[in-house]
């Protein structure tokens, strides 16, 4: 079985990058500007390495797609390593739109007790994306693979001193030991969401109930990115007014607009998506590097 198939079809149309590359030599420096200070904000040291979790409140949502372009603006600004992790069992999502094909997992890390004393004992379990970016799913799948909350403290915790970032695609209706633990040990989250009313209701259901449940600390950790799938999917749906609606919990909210190449496509090409869908993933990661402390 080969590579995932890829595309020539780009996020912006001819049209609109003709538009934009007219529109270039009058843009004001102070976009140029703002740019570059995000650029260098997100290249910022990091002391110990950042585990950042990707996660929906239901099925669709296109968390995998959401957790490719993070890797893909964290590993093109950052010069340390940067690991994606798919943790749902028998998921290939994220495979699928970073383009590879895993061989091993972190199940078969753990089954075979590698001692990672350094990354050169490690590399050959990743899968290799780009230059800084790898990639383990957690499972091949099967019940035998299923990983607990230790594995996650006796596994997971360690691989992670090798990368600046770690980058966990965890779907939300999963609910294993290893999940929770993977949950709970983050320091920031990225909740994906369509871009629509029941979206945006998703969420601020999941922020009531931590309200209710006395916490007030996640959603200060939390950006939210509420994805449009189509265009004009939900025409009545107040986007502004829902993104100020949800800040009000302590999260940031960003919107992802409607990409062809992401719609069109099994392997995610930077070069290819949209410029706003460009701009749009650096601020979410810019958030969550943020939130993450």
């Amino acid at each position: 079985m080969g590579a995932p198939t890829r595309t020539g079809r780009r996020g912006d149309s001819l049209l609109r990058r003709a538009g934009q590359g007219l529109a270039l030599p009058f843009l004001p420096s102070d976009g140029a500007r703002r740019a570059l200070e995000l650029g260098e904000e997100l290249q910022r040291p990091i002391t110990t390495g950042r585990r950042i979790v990707v996660t929906r409140p239901r099925a669709g949502a296109g968390e995998a797609t959401v957790t490719a372009l993070l890797a893909a603006v964290f590993a093109h600004y950052r010069q340390d390593r940067v690991l994606t992790l798919d943790i749902t069992p028998g998921s290939t999502s994220l495979a699928r739109r970073l383009g590879v094909e895993p061989s091993s997992s972190l199940g078969e890390v753990a089954r075979r007790r590698v001692a990672a004393s350094s990354f050169e004992d490690l590399e050959e379990h990743l899968a290799r994306v780009r230059d800084r970016l790898w990639m383990l799913p957690a499972v091949h799948g099967g019940a035998e693979e299923a990983l607990e909350a230790r594995d996650f403290r006796e596994t997971l915790l360690p691989l992670t001193r090798y990368f600046g970032i770690t980058l966990v695609d965890r779907g939300a209706d999963v609910y294993d030991g290893f999940n929770h633990a993977a949950q709970a040990g983050a320091h920031a989250h990225v909740l994906v969401a369509p871009a629509t009313a029941d979206g945006a209701a998703d969420i601020a259901r999941g922020f009531d109930w931590m309200a209710a449940q006395g916490d007030t600390a996640t959603p200060k950790r939390a950006v939210v990115a509420l994805v449009e799938q189509g265009p004009d999917e939900d025409p009545a749906f107040d986007l502004d007014g829902a993104a100020a609606v949800l800040r009000r919990s302590g999260a940031a909210v960003v919107p992802l607009r409607h990409d062809r190449h992401l719609a069109g496509a099994e392997a995610l090409e930077p070069r290819r998506i949209a410029r706003a869908t460009h701009t749009a993933a650096t601020r979410i990661a810019l958030h969550a590097l943020r939130r993450a402390g």
